[in-house]
């Protein structure tokens, strides 16, 4: 009697077991390719969960749910926590692929210029990888995932996003005059500031901007007024373009008592900074429009 009533204790906590085991079980949902060096399968789908194990990249997870605000439920070997989308290549069941750092459910697309007069396309993320091709100053890419290295992937292979700016998804492509303007723009950074210098060894800030276009084969005007007045057309600052001209006015700097429309001038190169001969102590540097300088914005114009 009491081994029939042990016997039917241990088959019912066996039934429960079973119950229990079904009850969390679940059909996973695709797979994903881990996108950084090492990628840290958390605890829970936040950045302040611990630990459980770590992912070298290019490891292959199966992807449980879709736990929502950019992370999946993954299992990795023998252990099952959350990783950050934002790090991972998803391939779900239905087929679809969502790339790394694009999120759940983003439909946005991301576009880059080429900046760099000749841009190598490679095989994988870094320089040790093979070159599948090559990118001219001026092309614009579909980026299909920023990998966080400093690399991005696009449609063709991996591309150094040191020489890509990112422009908005509806963009089309700005002209190779801009994009090598602002490509030689960079190569004058820590040259010496001279007043009156047009280059090639010192620059004043308009005798920069008249250089680089003057080498570009599309000579403009020597002053900042007159490149405001007779150069280009005027754009947005909203919607500036590597290579665009940009402006300022500061009172403390107008010997003209009021009559001079600027007093400064800059070339834009992306990524809200831009590139101008700034001071004899400073020479030739990079600044950003949104710091010290943005009170001062009089304009922009595209040449061209």
């Amino acid at each position: 009697m009491n081994f029939r009533a042990k016997a039917v204790r241990t088959v019912a906590a066996a039934g429960l077991a079973l119950v229990m085991t079904t009850s969390v079980a679940f059909a996973s949902i695709g797979t994903a390719t881990v996108a950084a060096d090492n990628l840290r399968l958390r605890s829970a789908a936040n950045t302040s969960s611990s630990t459980v194990t770590m992912a070298p990249r290019g490891s292959t997870v199966t992807v449980e749910e879709d736990a929502g605000n950019g992370w999946y439920k993954v299992t990795y070997g023998s252990q099952t926590g959350y990783m950050s989308g934002e790090w991972l290549t998803v391939s779900l069941s239905n087929g679809t692929v969502i790339p790394a750092a694009q999120g759940t459910a983003s439909t946005s697309k991301k576009s880059g210029l080429v900046t760099a007069s000749v841009l190598n396309v490679r095989s994988g993320a870094g320089t040790g990888y093979a070159k599948v091709g090559s990118l001219k100053s001026g092309a614009v890419v579909n980026i299909l995932a920023d990998l966080g290295n400093g690399w991005y992937q696009i449609d063709s292979g991996y591309v150094s996003a040191e020489y890509i700016t990112l422009v908005d998804g509806n963009y089309s492509a700005a002209s190779s005059l801009g994009a090598s303007a602002a490509n030689l723009a960079k190569s004058l950074v820590g040259s010496r500031y001279g007043y009156g210098g047009t280059g090639p060894r010192t620059f004043d800030c308009s005798g920069l901007v008249y250089y680089i276009y003057k080498q570009m084969g599309h000579p403009i005007s020597r002053s900042a007024s007159s490149q405001y007045y007779n150069n280009g057309y005027f754009v947005s600052t909203s919607a500036m373009q590597p290579g665009d001209l940009i402006f300022f006015f500061d009172r403390r700097y107008d010997s003209s008592g009021g009559t001079l429309p600027v007093t400064h001038v800059g070339i834009y190169v992306g990524n809200g900074q831009f590139v101008h001969a700034s001071s004899p102590s400073t020479g030739v540097k990079y600044d950003s429009i949104y710091g010290y300088f943005a009170p001062y914005i009089v304009g922009a114009k595209r040449i061209g």
